[in-house]
């Protein structure tokens, strides 16, 4: 089955927004939203399924709707696992070029699997098999063990193949080092990601050791997503904040070869002018070769240096760090679509 069949069948979805006024496909950065614009992208992002939704400009909210709405935020949870890599970055026990084999003891031996490396997972371009159908099915009981025995089907770093293999092996290889130093990768996560941006997760998907899944499982509000938002963009715009460094968060989300706009749960704009606009929930199945995201770009009438974060079913957080803000929508509709929203920014 596809991603979003599985979803349909054991999982559910929430979206998120953008906000803006203009077509420059460069540049911008003199942009201010006016009234009739934000007025435009309410009504626009509303529509299918909206919970609620908010637009920050320089830190100050411009406009919202019901924006104490909580619920699953889906694959932007990638964005927090890319946080807690950055942290731990910083921290100094993990970097970006480290073998996975080197902690998962169960890939030594297998030359292929040994040549994975955490800035692979991250990427989604390990080579491992998606594993929506092994991980996402039931109640799972251990969803490491699963994760570390899925098959590589592609060469290490050849192939971008989205699912939620890699971050669950991420997720094992981070449990294993945070119980090393005395932690778990739950306390970790609290301790040097949620708690320091000011994030509350009323419930995380988790397996039946009560281990957090990194694919997805997350639960935020539209305040909570503004927040995370907002400390994206100062790390995006080079600046450290909330106890992250930008230069470990810019390497840990760095894109591939393979696929050159993704990295570490961020969708980057920076074919604007040049690329062909996408919905990127509708290409990830089946996998897409280097070329067809080489020339693929999320709207040619924003900023390349505009940012998204994708969950299934229309969660989003757009971020234009040239122009310090940050649109975040709640909610669930398997119709909801960016570009008509893109096309009132």
């Amino acid at each position: 089955m596809k991603r979003r069949e599985w979803m349909r069948v054991f999982g559910g979805g929430a979206a998120m927004g953008l906000s803006g006024c203009g077509t420059s496909s460069s540049g911008g950065s003199g942009r201010k939203w006016t009234s009739e614009a934000l007025s435009s992208i309410d009504t626009v992002i509303q529509r299918n399924g909206c919970r609620g939704w908010g637009a920050w400009e320089q830190g100050s909210l411009k406009e919202s709707w019901r924006t104490q709405e909580s619920g699953g935020i889906l694959s932007i949870t990638k964005v927090l696992a890319a946080l807690a890599c950055a942290k731990a970055a910083g921290e100094g026990w993990l970097s970006a070029d480290e073998k996975v084999a080197l902690t998962i003891s169960e890939w030594q031996g297998d030359g292929d699997k040994e040549a994975v490396t955490v800035q692979m997972l991250l990427q989604m371009t390990a080579g491992l098999e998606g594993g929506a159908k092994a991980l996402y099915r039931g109640n799972i009981s251990d969803k490491g063990k699963v994760a570390v025995g899925l098959r590589l089907v592609d060469s290490p770093g050849a192939q971008f193949r989205y699912g939620p293999a890699c971050w669950e092996v991420l997720a094992e290889l981070l449990q294993r080092k945070t119980v090393a130093r005395g932690e778990t990768l739950e306390k970790f996560l609290h301790r040097g990601v949620m708690r320091p941006i000011g994030l509350h997760s009323r419930d995380w998907r988790s397996d039946g050791k009560g281990r957090f899944f990194l694919s997805t499982g997350a639960e935020l509000s539209v305040t909570d997503l503004g927040r995370l938002g907002r400390t994206l963009l100062d790390l995006l715009s080079g600046r450290d904040t909330a106890g992250f460094f930008a230069r470990d968060f810019k390497t840990m989300t760095r894109s591939s070869s393979a696929n050159p706009i993704f990295g570490g749960g961020l969708w980057r704009n920076r074919n604007a002018g040049r690329g062909r606009p996408v919905e990127i929930e509708d290409v990830l199945d089946p996998p897409k070769d280097a070329s067809f995201w080489r020339n693929a770009c999320l709207s040619n009438r924003q900023p390349a240096s505009m940012v998204s974060l994708v969950g299934s079913a229309g969660q989003r957080i757009f971020i234009w760090p040239d122009e310090g803000r940050v649109v975040a929508r709640l909610g669930f509709s398997r119709s909801w679509k960016d570009l008509p929203l893109m096309a009132v920014l």
